[in-house]
């Protein structure tokens, strides 16, 4: 077709064609959200729990029912893009996840909120595979690399600000809204319609014009079980134990292990259900990929077709993301955590602590995009991923728990930087050679292997954190002299009331009960703030005959006037107890995130030498009219 013939014919694309940045910032304000959802959750937590009064097992499930839904229907909704066209998809993922967000903002009970995050979960399966799809489509030659290089910066850098979003919202939305961790998702509306409304203004309409009108319906059945099932063993073995039962598993009816009436604590040696679930979920992929095969060769309708694997740069580009994103997801829940509890950072000052490496990828990001079409995207992903690497090492040789955060600094920004590089640039080139009409499911099976990559990551590095952080904390936690310390210098007080006095000593003699229930925390993975209040700790434990004592002593913890000025007499006291008790907690997960930080580094590094494997390919700058006719032809 003439190019003079193509203009005359696509008018409207052309008009869509050169709103194409304004359709990037559309696509980019919807990742943000995606991604930023299934971050600040893990800020918001303790704010839910305490709202419905929720256990901690049923609040897990706002967090983990996000990513098994959105893992498990990111293929099935790129393909549906292909087919029935990929803004209309992205639309409608709009429409469900504003939903979803509504419905997560006026929750009235934890069973409802988990329900509206699984909306959430869905509607960001539709948009995901989406978003990189319609970039892929949109932009060819240098602005490709660019294009890229802004979608990958905005991945990178909602993941440091979760965060902060939710570390402000809650730390200061309590102006606005009482429960203000509600606003987290609230806020998602506003940018929802935008997106919906700028949609079908900005963003041209692709599909695969040879795609037969059927949908596999067997196909999605069997990855959605498959992938379900795995990222459910990535997100749970944590909990429920890996290879030895820790828990008892409920789902309705259901529980596993059964326990004998009366028994609350699972025998040694009960085996999980964990290796189970991963077996399943494997058996059920091998099956799907059987009948995948067999449709291919039939001349059917896959759902994903396993000879787009054919293409050197698809093949090797998942390869790489599958090994790399093991290591760099995980890194910053280690740096975050290693804030708070090392270093007793609040959730809103530890996402800025995380700036550094954010601005870094918005810098670099960019930058990758148009150097990738000078000397190759390949390079640019290898020479990241080792910034990476080298990143990694060096905090794990910095960070203890009486350093400075300035310390964390210099490596962080080297590792923004890396990050930059890499993840833009992989996301294009995985995609650089698959044909237009594939983008959609080739979209949808990158983000599949990247969600599960960060989930089975995030379970890997989890693991080795929370292991190695109880091994080095517990023996620090029986070793100290914390209570015996507060003890003496309430005793040699004679400034504060006999009454306090007394409690004070009370405290002291608490001090065995209370570390026991920190080591119970700390095996168990459920916070670590769980030392709390010392005094609130007394007064909550003191049984009835303990009070009856008290009282013949002149101490009522019935008396709320008492039991304030008893905290304003022990208050510098208590505040050092506090230090005093944190500091093993801060000590041992100082030696975690060293551990696990390494850890990531030969994750990372792995990555980096299977980028080696990719194709260089070097994109010729292309005209914008010749640009025009490609997209019109397409």
């Amino acid at each position: 077709m003439a190019f003079a013939e193509a203009v005359s014919m696509t008018l409207a694309e052309q008009q869509a064609y050169k709103r194409r940045w304004i359709a990037l910032i559309i696509l980019s304000m919807s990742l943000i959200l995606i991604v930023i959802d299934s971050t600040i959750v893990t800020i918001a937590f303790p704010t839910i729990r305490e709202t419905f009064g929720a256990s901690y097992a049923d609040a897990e499930w706002v967090n983990s029912i996000y990513s098994l839904v959105f893992a498990a229907l990111l293929i099935t909704w790129g393909k549906l893009g292909d087919l029935f066209g990929r803004r209309n998809i992205f639309i409608g993922g709009a429409i469900v996840f504003g939903l979803g967000s509504l419905g997560v903002g006026t929750a009235s009970s934890i069973g409802v909120l988990v329900a509206f995050r699984a909306l959430q979960g869905l509607g960001a399966a539709m948009m995901s595979p989406s978003t990189l799809s319609i970039v892929s489509a949109t932009f060819r030659g240098r602005e490709r690399g660019i294009a890229f290089g802004i979608w990958g910066a905005t991945a990178g850098v909602s993941a440091a600000v979760g965060p902060i979003v939710g570390g402000w919202f809650i730390e200061y939305g309590t102006s606005i809204m009482a429960e203000s961790w509600r606003l987290a998702f609230l806020i998602n509306l506003p940018i929802a319609v935008i997106a919906i409304a700028g949609s079908f203004w900005a963003i041209r309409e692709s599909r695969d014009p040879n795609a037969k009108p059927r949908v596999d319906v067997i196909g999605i059945i069997l990855i959605t079980i498959s992938l379900g099932l795995i990222v459910f063993g990535g997100i749970e073995g944590q909990n429920y134990g890996w290879l030895e039962a820790k828990g008892v598993f409920t789902l309705g009816p259901v529980a596993y292990p059964v326990l004998p009436s009366g028994m609350t604590d699972v025998p040694a040696g009960t085996p999980s259900f964990i290796p189970y679930v991963f077996a399943a979920g494997i058996l059920t992929f091998i099956l799907f990929v059987i009948i995948e095969r067999w449709q291919e060769r039939h001349n059917g309708e896959p759902l994903f077709e396993f000879g787009l694997l054919r293409y050197r740069s698809f093949r090797y580009g998942l390869l790489t993301i599958s090994i790399a994103t093991l290591g760099e997801f995980g890194t910053f829940l280690v740096i975050s955590l290693y804030l708070q509890i090392a270093k007793g950072m609040g959730a809103f000052e530890t996402g800025l602590q995380l700036l550094a490496s954010a601005g870094m990828m918005v810098i670099l990001s960019p930058l990758a995009g148009a150097l990738s079409s000078r000397i190759g995207a390949k390079w640019i992903i290898t020479t990241g991923m080792l910034m990476e690497t080298v990143a990694l090492f060096w905090m794990g040789r910095i960070i203890f728990y009486d350093s400075p955060t300035s310390v964390l600094t210099p490596p962080l920004l080297l590792y923004g930087a890396g990050f930059g590089f890499s993840i833009s640039q992989l996301a294009n080139l995985v995609l650089s050679d698959i044909p237009f009409n594939k983008a959609g499911v080739a979209s949808g099976a990158t983000n599949t292997i990247r969600q599960i990559g960060a989930t089975m990551g995030i379970a890997i590095i989890g693991a080795v954190m929370f292991g190695t952080f109880a091994a080095a904390a517990t023996p620090l936690i029986r070793e100290s002299t914390a209570f015996e310390d507060f003890g003496a210098r309430v005793a040699a007080n004679t400034e504060i009331s006999p009454a306090s006095r007394t409690l004070g000593a009370q405290i002291a003699g608490f001090g065995d009960a209370v570390k026991e229930t920190i080591i119970e925390a700390v095996d168990n993975n459920e916070g670590f703030d769980t030392a709390g209040d010392p005094l609130d700790l007394v007064i909550a434990n003191v049984p009835e005959v303990g009070r009856i004592a008290l009282r013949l002593q002149g101490v009522d913890l019935d008396n709320p006037e008492q039991v304030a000025q008893i905290r304003e007499d022990l208050g510098p006291d208590l505040a050092i107890l506090m230090t005093d008790i944190q500091r093993p907690l801060g000590i041992g997960f100082s030696e975690a995130a060293r551990t696990t930080t390494t850890t990531a580094a030969f994750f990372v590094l792995a990555g980096a030498i299977t980028s080696l494997l990719l194709p260089k390919t070097v994109r010729k700058p292309v005209a914008e009219g010749e640009q025009v006719a490609a997209v019109a032809a397409h």
